[in-house]
């Protein structure tokens, strides 16, 4: 007979999972390890997800995934423009941050290149990221009467940049202890965006 599953379980197992695999990485963290620390039988995990690569998946597609609900529910709600690209470097961009598990594990294992054929899905997930801010970025020049015009290509590469250099610089504040701070590195791309569309974010 099958076991019920209970989601508020499932859930505990990701974050216990999230939080291993930051630390120890993925080949360093066993279900055992997951199981151990939840204080749960071994095989109760494998009661919610088939093997150890389906639980890393899982921890980064549902991060992900709530990482771009946030990002279109921001953008949902911001009135203009600017409210939108404000809404995203105060609001959207800390809300990522302090998720440090899924910083660290997604770095570390598209650095990888993916592992035993599961691939973090880095570049579709910068390109879906990218669709939902280039639509902005043009009537974000227009209210700041900048001349700037980027073709999406370049676009969708400040938008890596920018996205993919906070990220790293967050992890590496935080593991080699470098003296930058979020906010150090939220009021650079604040500043950046504001020289690069003649305009002033202000809350």
């Amino acid at each position: 007979m099958a076991r019920e599953k209970d989601e508020s379980k499932r859930l505990a197992i990701l974050a216990v999972a999230g939080k291993l695999f930051a630390e120890r990485g993925y080949h360093g963290t066993s279900v055992s390890d997951i199981a151990r620390e939840i204080g749960l039988p071994v095989g109760s995990i494998y009661t919610y997800f088939e093997n150890k690569e389906a639980v890393l998946v899982a921890v980064i597609e549902e991060g992900w995934s709530g990482f771009i609900a946030s990002v279109r529910e921001g953008l949902a709600r911001a009135a203009g423009p600017k409210e939108r690209i404000l809404l995203l470097v105060e609001e959207v961009l800390p809300g990522l941050f302090r998720d440090a598990d899924l910083i660290t594990i997604l770095l570390a294992e598209a650095g990888r290149g993916g592992l035993d054929g599961v691939s973090v899905g880095l570049d579709a997930k910068l390109g879906g990221l990218a669709e939902l801010i280039l639509p902005v970025l043009g009537p974000l020049a227009t209210e700041g009467h900048s001349s700037l015009s980027l073709d999406p290509s370049q676009a969708r590469a400040a938008i890596a940049v920018y996205f993919l250099g906070s990220l790293y610089s967050i992890r590496l504040a935080r593991s080699a202890g470098l003296q930058l701070s979020e906010g150090d590195i939220l009021s650079f791309i604040r500043l950046s965006i504001e020289n690069s569309f003649g305009l002033r974010l202000e809350s």
